[in-house]
């Protein structure tokens, strides 16, 4: 017998659609009758599933509500709806009901299901690398069926992408093919046309009485129009294009002109906001505009909306926005009233809030007065802070407002003075528990302050130890009994450096370095290899090692080894150092045995500091003697004399202040440093400087003990515009004196500018100063005495502005660029000095902190002036610097 079977009617409507929809109509086969008019009952017999590769057939058989024993009308709307219930899923792409087979009242069903491809592959076209990859990130269809749906919400997702970013005309098309390598896969192709970024060419204001167009574009920080320069073109427009009773007016100069009507014809055609940016962003636009409704709280329109805002379309490249406004009333302050204070006076509180009654009503003033006042830390809720009073809550209430008037209550909790009762350190797995300690301000017993906690954080960042980002102190109130514990959160860094370097230091050539700075040392750790990480480590002492050599000619040593609290009790620091440089010169260059002459220095420095609690506890002094001993055979006259030997007793005395709130990227506070380098003055007391003075004197004789005194004063002051964008003011100045005229400085310890400031060979024989002076040749501005013919000077004066951007503040790589001016000068005697005679220079650069490594520069600088008598020629330069901070 023939298989008979019939594509079973699914809707009433009689319409066919193509392959991959409903069908609708019917199919009849030889032998089968149905009669269209009189439905028929059947049993359903057996239902059968075909067609399917990844949908499970109990899943369907749920869904479609059909099974074996039910009994269904035969044309009917069961059949139908249970191809509406498949369709609905998005993941059939055809569905048919076959009537197979009839055995008097029981009905064989077919359901035959053409499933949609499921995604095996997709790319994006049109894009960059870095925008293809945010995409795929968030473009999760692998494996998922592909539907129509499905694919209309990636093109949004892809559009949405792109409006975020001023791209607000991009077009996303999808190209669907089979995934040639999969089976029956799909393969999806995002082709994006991101077009033009939408521009606002300008924005106009409705509704604003009060303020200026103008005006009311400056809160607008993200949102700006984009640059224009017509004055001189609508000028020339108005003049010549015009009548001549018209043109008179604008040459006539009885014409007045109305503040109001001048002020829009420049906003009309004067826009110099080149270093801003024009693109339309829709987020940026709404944080915007709650600044804009910010601006008005601040000037008494404590009532400010904004009615509406539209975009109007100019053109594919620019758009118009218009903000209609509801500016309200202005308010008044007209009368404050304290509740609930104890500890002080309403007349106090009153004076340390500084809003009285006639002032404009300032939300955002009030705030910042009762709540926290940025660094200044004077408000009302720091006084009470600082003096222990966790507890502490102020509640500013609008009593009364009405006309133009507001009465405000200031109604107040003080609640107990807390008592710290636990100090609790979380993160601090390599540095010892007393180390942090120790540079704590909030102790166990003390009354809470809130300033001692902000200074404890600045002290904790300081040591360079700890990631300053994440330092994060927490107070936690044990309200039962009055205390309070203080949770430290420390994520520890790499405060290590390792130097290797290689430079040309002047006449010695090629000079390799290489050097280790430990400065989480430990000496008592040394025997405990546990606590070897990779060194004994975590008691803050720091030592440093560098080597500098060219071979046999030059060698350089120096170690150094500091305890910041000698004894763990007090804040005195201790410090040891080493030195021994040897250099020497050949008969015959290529033979390094050959020694010609030599000269020797090996010097040893001790210090002792701490920190003061006035003029305030941010200044420290410290005090060192050093001694240098010069061994010089037939080595020309660097030292005065070719063979002979020089000693050097120096006393220092360096006061400093600093209050800066990180190491690497200051953004606020001060530096300030003072040092006074004093020798004996053996001329004034030895018998070989009575008769006549030095001039009787050998040179061997004249600088057998050297004999000086230096003054150095640095100066540094951050001021920020934002967070990441600081202005440095520094000043550098540099003297160097006798006691008398019986002697004479010598070579020793002179100021060399130019460059980069780096280190050269010399500096580690005689102590000479290097001062970076970006624009010039390194150690090109030295004055030469005309008598002795000793290099360098004897006073330097040097002046900085620099300005820095922070790209990235994170503790694995800190990195800013930076623009500056400076300008300096070196001297050799006082009747020269010239505070405004400088050499000057600006340019651009770049710094890297990575803790590894240090500091690593990059600047482009160009120097303005030239002295063709000296052979100091400005012009471009590049400088690089490793290690240190430019002076």
């Amino acid at each position: 017998m023939k298989k008979i079977f019939l594509l079973l009617v699914i809707s009433i409507c009689g319409l066919t659609q193509v392959k991959g929809q409903v069908r609708y109509g019917v199919n009849t086969a030889e032998g089968v009758q149905i009669d269209y008019t009189n439905p028929r009952v059947f049993e359903i017999a057996e239902v059968l599933y075909s067609g399917l590769s990844s949908i499970e057939e109990r899943a369907l058989t749920g869904l479609v509500g059909i099974k074996v024993g039910d009994k269904i009308s035969i044309p009917g709307n069961e059949i139908s709806d249970a191809i509406k219930k498949l369709w609905k899923q998005g993941i059939i792409a055809d569905v048919q009901i076959w009537l197979t087979k009839i055995e008097g009242d029981r009905a064989f069903l077919e359901i035959r299901i053409t499933e949609r491809p499921r995604i095996t592959k997709f790319e994006i076209e049109g894009v960059n690398s870095s925008q293809k990859s945010d995409l795929k990130e968030q473009i999760g269809v692998i494996g998922k069926v592909a539907s129509a749906p499905l694919i209309k919400n990636s093109e949004t997702l892809i559009k949405k992408y792109y409006v975020a970013k001023g791209y607000l005309n991009a077009n996303v098309k999808t190209l669907q093919e089979t995934d040639s390598v999969g089976t029956k896969g799909a393969q999806l192709t995002f082709i994006v046309d991101k077009m033009s970024k939408v521009r606002i060419n300008k924005i106009e204001f409705e509704g604003n009485d009060s303020f200026s167009d103008q005006r009311l574009k400056k809160p607008l920080k993200k949102t700006n129009e984009k640059p224009r320069f017509w004055l001189v073109a609508r000028l020339f427009d108005q003049i010549f294009k015009t009548t001549p009773n018209t043109v008179s007016n604008y040459v006539d100069s009885t014409y007045t002109v109305s503040e109001s009507r001048f002020k829009s014809f420049i906003n009309d055609n004067v826009k110099l906001n080149f270093l801003q940016s024009s693109k339309f962003i829709q987020a940026e636009f709404e944080a915007d505009k709650d600044g804009l409704i910010a601006f008005y709280n601040t000037k008494g329109y404590r009532d400010a909306a904004i009615v509406s805002s539209s975009v109007t379309k100019l053109d594919e490249d620019y758009i118009n926005l218009n903000i209609k406004v509801d500016e309200g009333s202005k308010y008044y302050i007209r009368d404050i009233d304290w509740t609930g204070n104890y500890k002080y006076t309403s007349s106090q509180l009153s004076g340390l809030l500084g809003i009285k009654k006639g002032d404009v009503y300032n939300r955002e003033r009030i705030e910042s007065r009762t709540s926290f006042d940025g660094q200044s830390g004077d408000d009302i809720n720091s006084l009470y802070m600082d003096d222990g009073y966790l507890f502490f809550r102020l509640e500013v209430v609008e009593v009364r407002a009405d006309n133009d008037s507001i009465d405000l209550e200031m109604r107040m909790y003080e609640g107990e003075q807390a008592t710290i009762k636990r100090i609790i350190l979380k993160g601090n797995d390599r540095t010892s528990d007393h180390v942090v300690l120790r540079e704590i301000r909030t102790l166990p017993g003390q009354k809470f302050s809130r300033r001692d906690l902000i200074r404890t954080t600045r002290e904790l960042a300081q040591l360079g130890y700890f990631d300053p980002e994440q330092i994060n102190p927490k107070p936690i109130p044990n309200n039962g009994d009055g205390t309070v514990d203080i949770e430290f959160s420390l994520v520890e860094k790499s405060s290590d450096q390792i130097q290797l370097s290689g430079g040309f230091g002047g006449p010695f050539g090629f000079v390799g370095t290489v050097g280790l700075q430990l400065n989480n040392f430990s000496i008592k750790n040394i025997r405990d290899w546990s606590k070897w990480r990779p060194y004994p480590s975590g008691d803050g002492q720091r030592l440093s090692v560098q080597v500098q050599s060219n071979g046999r000619r030059f060698q350089n040593y120096n170690m150094t080894f500091s305890e910041p609290w000698l004894g763990g009790k007090k804040p005195n620091s201790f410090s040891v150092s080493f030195n021994r440089t040897v250099n020497r010169t050949f008969t015959d260059y290529y033979n390094p045995s050959d020694v010609n002459g030599f000269l020797k220095a090996s010097g040893f420095t001790i210090g002792l500091g701490r920190k003061l609690r006035w003029p305030d506890d941010y200044f420290g002094i410290s005090n060192s003697i050093s001694y240098q001993f010069y061994d010089v055979f037939n080595f020309g006259n660097t030292l005065g004399f070719s063979t002979g030997q020089a000693n050097s007793i120096t006393f220092n005395t360096a006061i400093s202040r600093s209050n800066i709130d990180s190491p690497q990227f200051p953004t606020h506070g001060s530096q300030f440093n003072l040092n006074i380098n004093l020798t004996p003055p053996y001329s004034l007391f030895l018998d070989r400087f009575n008769d006549g003075g030095s001039s009787d004197l050998t040179t061997r004789e004249r600088y057998q003990f050297i004999e000086y005194n230096k003054t150095l004063m640095d100066a540094s002051y951050f001021i920020p515009f934002t967070k990441k964008f600081v202005l440095n003011a520094r000043a550098h100045l540099g003297f160097i004196g006798s006691y008398g005229n019986k002697t004479d400085t010598g070579p020793f310890e002179r100021f060399f500018l130019g460059g980069n400031g780096l280190n050269g060979a010399n500096n580690f024989i005689i102590g000479q100063d290097i001062i970076a002076l970006r624009g010039y040749e390194d150690n090109s501005i030295v004055p030469v005495d005309p008598e002795t013919g000793f290099r360098g000077g004897l006073i330097f004066n040097k002046f900085v502005a620099e300005l820095r951007y922070a790209v990235s503040l994170a503790p694995t790589s800190t990195i800013y660029v930076l623009a500056f001016g400076e300008a300096g000068n070196a001297w050799n005697n006082y009747s020269e000095y010239s505070p405004r005679n400088l050499f000057r220079s600006a340019g651009v650069g770049a710094r890297v902190f990575l803790p590894a490594f240090g500091l690593l520069g990059l600047d482009w600088a160009y120097g303005f002036d030239s002295d063709r008598e000296l052979g100091i020629d400005g012009g471009s330069q590049i400088h690089f610097t490793i290690g240190q901070q430019i002076r």
